[in-house]
């Protein structure tokens, strides 16, 4: 039996914080606003377990969610069982080929940012396109350089947060080291989950290398995939995004 994936297994109580509907919503308001074509059918990239892809299924979408990770789809899988428009396959999104087209892609939670060389994010980007139907639109948040770089300091001091679900507890300790001259940061994430009523606890540490991008780099590679950059936001709550901004929300359609 293979080393057990914590990271997946509590995936939904890591991110139990998060508001998915009012994600969601934003999503849907792009559709209206900036897809030239009706959205009815939507990949999400990175799906992880499926909490978007849950969310845009009970609201009538039909979504294919892709993610690397065995143990993430298995999961996601799990979840969908009863959900008729909802499914979900293991692939790496820079060779896959689902044989159909969609109206809308996302990218949630930093997915984009894990393509930290030139060549593979290029190839994330061309890939996804290919399945986008013209008019189409590609939803997704990364980090913004300039904005990381000017909260430097609180980035690089370790920091540790909650979450809970239930009798669920995790506890997030987060250490960054930024190497600005790459454009890159090493997140080191050591989660402490602990069931309460069992008095039972696992630990486990995630190391994640990202990018971090400018907003001209942005423009740029997408372009070179075939978007063009509709709206950028510093989140899911339509806040205008500024050169401050740590993070960007980008909204990009198929030409």
């Amino acid at each position: 039996m293979g080393e057990t994936d914590y990271y997946a297994l509590y995936y939904d109580l890591l991110y139990s914080h998060r508001d998915v509907k009012a994600e969601t919503d934003f999503l849907e308001k792009m559709f209206r606003e900036h897809s030239a074509i009706p959205v009815r059918s939507v990949l999400d990239v990175g799906c992880g377990t499926g909490i978007h892809s849950f969310e845009l299924a009970r609201r009538g979408y039909s979504v294919l969610g892709v993610d690397v990770s065995r143990e993430m789809v298995e999961k996601a899988r799990e979840k969908s069982r009863g959900l008729q428009n909802a499914s979900f396959v293991q692939a790496d999104i820079r060779s896959f080929s689902a044989g159909r087209r969609f109206d809308a892609a996302i990218a949630m939670y930093g997915v984009m940012s894990y393509f930290v060389d030139d060549d593979d994010l290029l190839s994330a980007l061309k890939a996804i396109r290919a399945h986008l139907n013209t008019g189409g639109l590609f939803v997704f948040d990364t980090w913004n350089l300039v904005g990381v770089q000017e909260k430097r300091l609180y980035y690089e001091t370790p920091s540790a947060r909650f979450r809970r679900s239930g009798s669920m507890l995790a506890i997030k300790e987060e250490t960054w080291r930024l190497d600005l001259h790459n454009q890159a940061a090493l997140l080191e994430i050591t989660w402490s989950v602990i069931d309460l009523p069992q008095s039972k606890i696992d630990v486990f540490t995630h190391r994640i290398n990202i990018r971090l991008f400018s907003p001209r780099e942005i423009k740029h590679y997408l372009r070179e995939a075939g978007f063009e950059v509709r709206a950028m936001f510093e989140d899911y709550a339509c806040k205008p995004f500024t050169e401050l901004s740590p993070e960007v929300v980008v909204v990009a359609r198929a030409l």
